[in-house]
């Protein structure tokens, strides 16, 4: 990958973050704000990393960069859950907010795969951590559609805070586990 495709890819990336930015800013309570407070300074860092990458091989950049990404949809699908006006919508947006970190954990948990063995055990530790957290929204999830007749407004605090916890568990994955990706 040349330095001209990373350049404009990061540049999609920046007008994603911005777009995050302005709709969270957009009127949106403080528990909100917070919340995609710490998406984006999540993507931030990994912006970072991506740019820190560029001497590395094409297969480290891309690595790092499919890992921004992914982590940017969570926060999109996040963004939408949040802003979203009834609980179909919400829902849904929360299902493809779960199917992105699937995806950003795959990623995260590759990349670690090639660590020495003390750091690799230590990293597949706190992805599993931040695993059984994704679980937890869906168990939440799941038990809300089975209940939405017993007041909407309730269940979807509890998905939101499971939501909140898990979005707290990933950005305490330890920096060294999302920087490192397949060095050893």
């Amino acid at each position: 990958m040349n330095s001209t495709t990373i350049d404009d890819q990061l540049a999609e990336v920046r007008l994603r973050i911005g777009r995050i930015e302005a709709r969270a800013q957009a009127g949106v309570s403080a528990d909100v704000l917070a919340r995609i407070q710490r998406h984006v300074d999540a993507l931030h860092h990994d912006e970072a990393s991506v740019r820190a990458a560029a001497g590395q091989t094409t297969d480290e950049v891309e690595e790092k960069l499919g890992r921004l990404t992914t982590r940017l949809d969570v926060a999109e699908h996040s963004l939408a859950a949040d802003l979203s006006p009834d609980w179909a919508t919400f829902a849904a947006a929360v299902e493809e907010e779960l199917r992105s970190w699937d995806t950003y954990l795959e990623r995260l948990q590759t990349g670690v795969a090639a660590n020495a063995s003390r750091t690799r055990e230590q990293a597949e530790a706190a992805i599993a951590d931040v695993r059984s957290r994704r679980i937890a929204v869906e168990e939440r999830l799941a038990q809300a559609c089975d209940g939405f007749g017993d007041g909407g407004h309730e269940h979807r605090g509890r998905v939101t805070a499971a939501r909140d916890e898990l979005t707290r568990r990933a950005h305490q994955l330890p920096t060294k586990f999302n920087d490192e990706g397949a060095q050893t």
